[in-house]
Formats: structure tokens, sequence, C-alpha cells
């Protein structure tokens, strides 16, 4: 079973370019695009990692984080 990451990240490209090469190595990757997505993709997929910017709309990465 391949690890998980999920990726929190309101930059369409920047979250496209890690998802594409994070699935070449072989994780199953799901991506967010604001922190309030991100929370609830996290409680419902329980990933193994998770990367955050920081600044995120409707609940930024610190925040999350927590």
């Amino acid at each position: 079973m391949p690890k998980t990451i999920l990726i929190v990240e309101d930059e369409d490209l920047i979250a496209t370019v890690l998802s594409a090469r994070l699935e070449s190595l072989g994780y199953k990757v799901f991506a967010a695009h604001d922190g309030e997505e991100g929370l609830e993709m996290a409680k419902k997929e329980h990933p193994d990692l998770a990367i955050l910017d920081i600044g995120l709309p409707r609940l930024d990465g610190n925040t999350l984080c927590e």
C-alpha cells in the first residue's frame, strides 16, 4: 500500500507539479486548495504526510498545522 501525501496549496501550478512528481515516485497524493478544504481532507484521508503552504485562504497553514 503506497504512502499518502496531502498537499495544501492555493497555487494550481505548484500543486500540480508537486503532485505529479510525488506520484511518479509512487506516492498517493491528495490536493486541497485552501486551509478548510485541507482540514476536511486530512480528517477523511488520514495522510502519512502533509505539505502545507503558509499563506492559504480561509485558514492559514500555521493554524491548519495546529
